[in-house]
């Protein structure tokens, strides 16, 4: 099979991106808008060592499973799941973890059914888009960029100032824009250049800012093409901070903050997170980021232990603690595998939360968790391939109470998990 045939073949699965995956003479083909249940036609783009990627053009029969697509900008690339079910989606997402603890982990248990936190559409607080010709853009399923008026997927507040920004002429010399909203309606603009902000981009800038009632206004310079954002961030006009609320704590949200992009799924987690969390003198979260699942957890223990790698998001932590009166939270900058070990020499830990990047839990981690035994595991994690791999570990000490898959972004392939560990 070369690049260009045309192949006829059953779509089956989705891979890890959300895209339709189907088999030709035992040859895989990924394919963009492929559902469970098509036949389709198939030409062939990529030809890889493994694997062929193909486009999708035309159907001999659609899956029972396909809906209306309701968003007007069908090759944007930021979505998977737009023409699926609703619940066919939910059932594939546990269906992903169940697999993965049972391939991967070798662990046969039972997986819960998907939660999901809030509204399945509006959901994201966070964007950023490319600006082409003055016109705010996403990128395509084939890389290239797609001008959007408005998003599905952000709040309604972010969508208001996508659109008013679209064609503005001073947006020449401007190479992304970012959007940040909170639930109490508040907008910051960031824009990103590759140069020195100009007088004139400054005027023309802040007129807007007014004009369309934005609260916050940040200038980015940036050279990276691998980042959304510089290094630096200047203050232009209104707020240093806007503010958004997880549970009862409050947050200001600058413009380098790291923030959860959906804080009603945020909330799911931390709700799933200490409504398991046994009643512990000690606890310890790992990962923590800027602590939104610490402060949750400091109302359920005597003390809570932060550790993040990022020294910014641990001053972010502390300030956020001290801002919402919290005095049973103290914070620990450096890597997990090197504080993980010196912390369970000087304490004894009850519970420990874990929140890991994708790439899971380090094995020094898992090794000092094995040996220390807290009485509590709780595993927070956004990749179930990773998280199948150190939960094949922990099982040596651990019993799995709970494993529970949380949509934290509905219509993506992302599929966030809880799992509650209790020492055997």
């Amino acid at each position: 099979m070369e690049v260009f045939d045309r192949i006829h073949l059953d779509v089956m699965d989705y891979d890890v991106k959300g895209r339709g995956l189907g088999k030709v003479d035992g040859a895989v083909v990924f394919l963009d808008g492929g559902e469970i249940g098509d036949k389709v036609e198939v030409e062939i783009l990529k030809k890889k060592k493994n694997f062929y990627e193909g486009k999708i053009i035309g159907y001999d029969k659609k899956s029972s499973r396909r809906v209306k697509n309701p968003c007007p900008y069908d090759r944007c690339n930021g979505c998977a799941f737009l023409s699926l079910e609703r619940q066919s989606e939910l059932a594939w997402k546990r269906e992903r973890v169940a697999s993965a603890v049972a391939r991967i982990g070798g662990i046969d248990t039972k997986v819960e059914e998907v939660i999901t936190g809030g509204d399945v559409f509006g959901y994201r607080n966070h964007m950023q888009f490319h600006v082409k010709g003055g016109k705010l853009c996403l990128y395509g399923k084939e890389g290239e960029l797609i001008p959007i008026r408005r998003c599905l997927m952000q709040w309604e507040r972010g969508n208001e100032i996508l659109t008013a920004l679209q064609g503005e002429k001073w947006l020449a010399d401007i190479q992304t824009v970012g959007i940040r909203t909170t639930r109490g309606g508040e907008v910051m603009v960031i824009l990103v250049g590759k140069k020195d902000m100009s007088d004139r981009l400054l005027h023309d800038a802040v007129a807007f800012a007014v004009e369309e009632k934005v609260d916050s206004l940040y200038y980015s310079k940036n050279k990276n093409p691998r980042f959304h954002y510089g290094k630096t961030f200047e203050h232009l006009y209104g707020k240093e901070t806007i503010e958004e609320t997880l549970g009862q704590f409050r947050y200001g949200v600058g413009a380098g903050n790291f923030f959860q992009i959906n804080p009603y799924g945020a909330e799911a987690i931390t709700r799933e997170v200490t409504k398991n969390l046994i009643g512990a003198e000690t606890v310890v979260e790992l990962y923590s980021g800027i602590g939104t699942i610490t402060l949750a957890a400091s109302r359920m223990a005597g003390q809570v232990i932060g550790n993040e790698i990022s020294e910014i998001s641990v001053d972010y932590a502390r300030q956020t603690a001290e801002n919402n009166g919290v005095t049973n939270v103290r914070y620990i900058a450096g890597p997990a595998e090197k504080m993980l070990p010196k912390i369970a020499e000087e304490e004894t830990i009850d519970g420990l939360i874990v929140d890991p990047p994708r790439a899971g839990l380090d094995p020094v981690v898992v090794d000092t968790l094995l040996e220390s035994k807290p009485k509590q595991i709780l595993y927070v994690s956004c990749n179930p391939s990773t998280l199948a791999r150190d939960l094949g570990r922990l099982v040596a000490a651990y019993d799995i109470e709970k494993i529970q898959p949380i949509d934290m972004f509905p219509h993506t392939a992302s599929v966030e998990t809880v799992v509650n560990l209790k020492i055997k």
